[in-house]
């Protein structure tokens, strides 16, 4: 069997650098999400109600609100002025509606104020320029083209801010004109559209507002949505004012104000600080919409998941029950268990799996990777018969488990970690399906010992409900992308096809059981095949667990990328669901969470809660679901609701720090975690018993593991026993 080459250890200082870019990633996240919402549909459709503005006064063109005071600049008699007011970047025709009214000022030899919001002064830039060579003028209504009234003041405020640097960036000046969307005349004016006029005031800018068709003759602003009829509208005005003197326009003309007023220019330093924010908008908008796309199909997919996995993992499900327990494949098997400073655990485990109900001949080999504790020490004392310790210096896990693969002869090798608990029937079910001259590995199923924490019990939940739930519903389709390593199977002649276990990735589980599919192998799951292990006891250690095992994930799918062009299960579903449903949709949950909490934070907390409820019922029900297929009580299931708004996401920040260290290249050594011992845990493998539903008969690890200085190890067929 070939040994691959290791490959270079990251150094210290790159994890400065992961968490820094997780920072920038997740404060990336967030400002799309608000950037959503903020370049969120255009012009609001706000009912008006009746006008503020005192109904006996001549209002000009120019409003200015001080307090409760209005001014007003007045009009210049026989001039017209011509507002093109933008309906929003998501008006339908808008592109075509710009170029429709530039040729009707073109040809009725007229200028207007174009009153754009940022978004589209930056989509349209070019539109913009040819507009100021020409003549015209360039007011605002805000960045988004969202009816500023409906907005929150310091919305209001950042909306005109970014307005202004999205002209800077584009045409080198700024414009102090305003117009209001859901204000378009004086008669108009409502309450809210004056407090928006208020606060405009305060910030340097002046309200232009129309003037009522039939008074425009005399003198006045008007206002022409930029629609498909805008061209019309244009001419319309022209043919009809013209012959009888008005003059038109700009909005300057009227209001008689500086032309040099309305668009001053910027100064250099000022471009460059527009330039800076407009491109921190425009990128945030382009994840924004990119996560928009994806939103709808991947809830979509989500939901189609969850149907799928309770078909099918049903269907496995009643398979495994009819199917007769152990099975008919005979002979020896050597058991593999690489360890690395596990003293507090491994004597548990050692005696548990020469305890297996296995009467075909069973060894362990015990390979400590150069441990510092008193692993090898611990081995040795315990005198088991069954089981050789081989000590190296420590090369990682791939290493440890290959150099115990060289040392077997049989036909079957069982990997385990050095923290897992076997129970007495694991071996026989684990290795039934090699009867199948097909099958070249089987998963077994993994529990969480130590679920008496809150931490533990949400870990206890993502097995059964993530984890196995997957591997039933991958086994029915034939795509099992991970054979867990602390409780899987393997025909040596499989291993020998793909060069033993490999060291190129973090995830040498995930990258040996794809690498075994892709040379032909069949990979089952094994549920009635039970293992203990114990899961990470705080949140430093389960990150860097789970941080590992996504790295190793993501490195494992690059790996095999050619298999998605191969005919086989495992390219076609299994690589592709790794990838969309553990990393992708991990990658877009924060925008989802942050999307939830800034809905409770602007007035829209009955629907954010509404769904929170639905989306966690739904994931009771499915909890609930794979409780039962796995023989388990429902108690734990009231964690399930803090799971979701703690757990999962502490989830994806793992996520988004994986792959951002996968896109730098970086590899980490085989990190341990700390254990708390699986006999002198706080809560023990007898804890564990009358958690489980009543099943198929079964003498429970828990009996013999809660005491095992009392043992007897090595009695015939490997039964373990306990002093009466």
């Amino acid at each position: 069997m070939t040994r691959r080459p290791s490959r270079p250890v990251a150094r210290p200082g790159r994890a400065v650098t992961r968490w820094l870019v997780l920072v920038v990633l997740v404060a990336g996240l967030a400002a799309s999400l608000y950037v959503t919402d903020l370049l969120g549909p255009g012009t609001a459709g706000r009912r008006i109600g009746p006008g503020a503005l005192p109904a006996d006064e001549v209002l000009g063109p120019v409003l200015e609100v001080h307090g409760d005071q209005v001014r007003s600049t007045p009009g210049v008699a026989g001039v017209v002025g011509i507002a093109l007011v933008d309906q929003g970047p998501d008006a339908p025709g808008a592109e075509a509606a710009w170029a429709d009214a530039a040729r009707a000022l073109d040809r009725n030899a007229v200028r207007a104020t174009w009153f754009l919001s940022g978004r589209a002064v930056l989509d349209r830039a070019g539109a913009v320029a040819d507009a100021r060579v020409a003549g015209d003028e360039v007011g605002v209504t805000g960045y988004s083209g969202r009816d500023l009234t409906a907005l929150a003041s310091w919305r209001q405020r950042l909306e005109l801010s970014t307005a202004q640097a999205a002209l800077a960036r584009s045409a080198g000046v700024t414009s102090p004109l305003l117009v209001l969307p859901a204000s378009a005349t004086a008669g108009t004016v409502d309450r809210a559209a004056l407090a928006s006029a208020r606060l405009a005031t305060g910030e340097g800018y002046a309200l232009v507002v129309g003037t009522e068709p039939e008074q425009v003759a005399a003198g006045g602003v008007a206002v022409i949505p930029l629609d498909r009829r805008a061209g019309a509208r244009i001419d319309a005005l022209a043919q009809r004012l013209t012959p009888a003197g008005v003059r038109l326009g700009p909005v300057t003309a009227v209001a008689g104000l500086d032309p040099a007023d309305a668009n001053p220019p910027i100064a250099t330093s000022t471009r460059a600080t527009s330039w800076l924010v407009t491109t921190a908008l425009r990128s945030a908008d382009l994840v924004a919409r990119g996560v928009q796309v994806l939103f709808a199909p991947l809830a979509a997919l989500m939901v189609a998941r969850a149907l799928v996995a309770v078909v099918l993992a049903r269907r496995h499900a009643r398979r495994s029950r009819r199917r007769p327990r152990g099975g008919a494949w005979r002979g020896p098997v050597t058991i593999v268990v690489p360890a690395y400073n596990e003293a507090a655990g491994i004597a548990t485990s050692l005696r548990s799996l020469v305890a297996a109900d296995w009467p075909y001949g069973l060894s362990v080999v015990v390979v400590d990777d150069g441990s510092t504790d008193d692993t090898a020490a611990i081995v040795a004392s315990l005198g088991l018969r069954r089981v050789t310790l081989v000590r190296q210096a420590n090369r990682g896990k791939p290493a440890a488990l290959n150099s115990g693969i060289a040392l077997a002869t049989t036909d079957v090798v069982v990997m385990v970690d050095g923290d897992t608990v076997f129970e007495r029937d694991t071996v026989a079910e684990l290795v039934a399906p090699f009867s199948d001259p097909r099958v070249g590995a089987t998963s077994g199923n993994a529990k969480v010992l130590n679920r008496g924490s809150l931490l533990g019990r949400w870990q206890h939940i993502e097995y059964v409900m993530g984890f196995n739930l997957d591997r039933r519903l991958l086994a029915s389709l034939g795509a099992i992308a991970t054979v867990p390593g602390a409780v899987g199977a393997f025909r040596t002649a499989a291993l020998r096809d793909v060069g033993g276990v490999s060291n190129d990735t973090l995830a040498e589980d995930t990258d040996l059981t794809i690498a075994i599919q892709r040379a032909g192998w069949r990979v089952t799951y094994q549920d009635r095949a039970v293992a203990w292990t114990e899961a990470p006891a705080t949140v430093g250690d389960l990150w860097r667990q789970r941080y590992r095992w996504c790295y190793g994930t993501l490195q494992s799918v690059w790996k095999h990328r050619g298999a998605v062009v191969e005919p086989r299960p495992i390219g076609i579903v299994g690589l592709p669901y790794a990838l969309v449903f553990q990393v992708l949709v991990a990658l877009l949950g924060p925008m989802v969470d942050v999307a939830a909490l800034y809905g409770v934070a602007t007035g829209r907390a009955t629907a954010v809660v509404a769904t929170w409820v639905a989306f966690t019922a739904t994931q009771v029900a499915l909890a609930a679901w794979a409780f039962r297929l796995d023989g388990e009580r429902l108690r734990p299931l009231w964690a399930v609701p803090l799971q979701q708004v703690v757990y999962r996401q502490l989830m994806y920040l793992v996520v988004i720090q994986s792959a951002a260290a996968a896109a730098a290249g970086t590899r980490l050594r085989w990190h341990k975690l700390r254990r708390l011992g699986l006999a002198g845990a706080p809560v023990g493998v007898a804890a564990v018993g009358p958690d489980r539903r009543p099943g198929p008969p079964r003498r429970p690890a828990a009996t013999a593991l809660s005491r095992p200085d009392r043992w007897v190890p090595d009695s015939p067929r490997g039964a373990y026993e306990r002093e009466r």
